[in-house]
């Protein structure tokens, strides 16, 4: 089992909480990885059903107690939920439309769908020159581990090709909108790329501190973003 990312699982977890709808009981997670997001939920009393198209996630997400389901989305099911979240899932799957709709089709009348993502698009130069200036700091100040690939990091934020188009920010709120009213808002995710390889849990959770600074200084352009829908 993987060691995971818990900074990051309790970001995501205090936006879910703090956007589910009162007295909400039950959540369908669509792309739930390993797990580590859906154990918490229902640790928190919640139950939830996870999904993700990955057997080996699903695996490991069943290892950390998670009722899980290997299943690509959309996909017809006939439970129903008081909220559907896609969780850094949404950008990937091709049916853009398609799964939205799904997803509004398994929740109980007027609940949410909650979408936590980031853009495909890139986060800008700005961000980019921020991340890769901090990055080259952080390693020769030795704040990784031993094993950290320096290049391989700083690649992550540069434009790739994929087997499949990616959603951009701006299709997923477009498709959101088109299914009902949406708030949406920026959020970190540089930190993400960060946090296996930091040799303290404590200069995580100071670095995602840095990244909502400067973002709420409009000093980098957010790399994440969140969106509620509600139905």
């Amino acid at each position: 089992m993987t060691t995971g990312a818990p900074v990051a699982t309790k970001y995501t977890f205090d936006f879910v909480r703090r956007s589910l709808p009162e007295q909400a009981r039950s959540v369908l997670e669509i792309g739930c990885g390993a797990g580590e997001l859906a154990a918490r939920l229902a640790g928190a009393g919640l139950q939830v059903l996870a999904l993700d198209s990955d057997s080996a996630c699903v695996a490991e997400a069943k290892a950390r107690g998670v009722d899980a389901v290997a299943l690509d989305w959309p996909s017809a099911i006939e439970q129903r939920f008081d909220a559907v979240l896609f969780t850094r899932s949404l950008h990937h799957i091709h049916d853009l439309d398609g799964a939205i709709a799904e997803a509004v089709a398994v929740l109980r009348p007027g609940e949410r769908v909650i979408v936590e993502d980031f853009r495909s698009e890139g986060g800008g130069p700005c961000g980019r020159a921020w991340f890769s200036g901090l990055v080259r700091l952080l390693h020769s100040a030795g704040a990784f581990r031993p094993d950290f690939d320096l290049e391989h990091t700083l690649g992550k934020i540069e434009t790739v090709d994929h087997e499949h188009p990616l959603h951009s920010s701006g299709a997923i709120a477009d498709a959101l909108a088109r299914a009902g009213p949406v708030e949406a808002d920026d959020s970190a995710y540089y930190f993400r790329y960060l946090e296996a390889d930091l040799r303290s849990p404590d200069a995580v959770c100071r670095l995602l501190e840095y990244e909502l600074e400067m973002i709420s200084a409009d000093a980098i352009e957010a790399l994440g973003k969140r969106f509620v829908l509600s139905t």
